[in-house]
């Protein structure tokens, strides 16, 4: 997990982004979750449309700097390594995974 945000807190964030899903209620593409990120704005994004547990600035900005990290290396094979080619909450979920599980 990662070194400054607690491995309890990037698992409830999961959990409210499966909820998002599962509610249908999110129409969120994977190209807007991929537009924030490069903005480094995804957790100012993401706390609009999905309850997102409590974190810090702090914590806001480690996770969008290393998401943008993320994304700029596996930007050209998304669909081929996740496999997900419509969803951002899905996508988004898998590259939280991908990034801060250890």
């Amino acid at each position: 997990m990662a070194n400054d945000i607690s491995s309890s807190a990037i698992k409830n964030l999961i959990f409210e982004i499966i909820c998002a899903i599962d509610s249908s209620e999110y129409n969120i593409k994977i190209k807007e979750i991929e537009d924030h990120i490069e903005d480094k704005t995804l957790m100012q994004f993401l706390s609009r449309h999905v309850a997102v547990t409590i974190l810090t600035s702090d914590e806001y900005a480690e996770i969008n700097e290393r998401l943008k990290k993320l994304l700029d290396t596996a930007r050209p094979q998304i669909e081929k390594y996740w496999g997900i080619k419509n969803s951002g909450l899905c996508f988004l979920a898998s590259i939280l995974i991908e990034e801060f599980w250890d």
